[in-house]
């Protein structure tokens, strides 16, 4: 999978809000103690287990090391547990990522190819996925840290491609059963940052099975990463 298609829709994130916002939890996060880092992460957890599922539509911006802002795109975002998830890129591009809970389906309808990866293998790629699984031993490879009403999710490989996923919560939410995830945004190993923001926001509506099964269009390439 070519670096411009991991950009541009491996769950990456989308918002407003700029670089600089989320560097002093980035900070707090490398001096926080293994015992703070176990009581984020605990509550952290509670706190997605009130959300089941999810749909909404989302804005994406792309960021530089150097603030920069590289691309912009929007679509809209699915999921379900356990570890279903839909990711559908409809401006500028259509893009698409579809877990159907055992393998991953990255899809470019414009160079008519799509990757498959398995699920363990897409979410080091999409830590994201995280959203949606009940892995322990998964949640294990990541320290967890809190700031207000959002949360730094850390990987704990020095050599992960994405370094940290911030997960932001509607305050305005937080007395309705359940949580609104407001904005969500993530820091790759090239130092880009991409931020997300959702909009029409539905807990409530379970969304369509469908969603989650994806069949391969006639005369597609498929680059099957299954095995590797």
């Amino acid at each position: 999978m070519n670096k411009a298609f991991f950009v541009n829709s491996t769950f990456v994130i989308a918002l407003s809000f700029v670089t600089s916002s989320i560097m002093p939890v980035m900070a707090e996060s490398q001096v926080s103690s293994p015992i703070k880092f176990e009581a984020s992460k605990k509550l952290l957890r509670a706190k997605l287990a009130d959300l089941k599922f999810f749909s909404a539509n989302f804005t994406q911006e792309v960021v530089s090391e150097t603030g920069e802002l590289l691309e912009q795109s929007s679509g809209k975002l699915a999921i379900s547990k356990p570890n279903l998830a839909n990711w559908h890129t409809l401006e500028p591009d259509e893009l698409a990522i579809v877990s159907d809970g055992r393998d991953v389906w990255f899809y470019n309808p414009w160079i008519e190819q799509v990757s498959v990866y398995s699920l363990s293998a897409a979410i080091a790629k999409t830590p994201i996925l995280l959203l949606t699984s009940k892995d322990e031993s998964l949640w294990q490879q990541y320290n967890v840290s809190k700031s207000d009403n959002s949360f730094v999710i850390s990987a704990k490989d020095p050599n992960s491609q994405i370094k940290n996923l911030t997960l932001i919560f509607s305050v305005k939410k937080q007395k309705v059963q359940g949580s609104e995830l407001s904005q969500f945004s993530f820091l790759d190993a090239t130092g880009q940052v991409s931020h997300i923001k959702l909009s029409n926001f539905d807990a409530k509506n379970v969304p369509e099975s469908s969603l989650f099964n994806f069949t391969v269009p006639e005369g597609v390439q498929i680059d099957d990463q299954r095995a590797n």
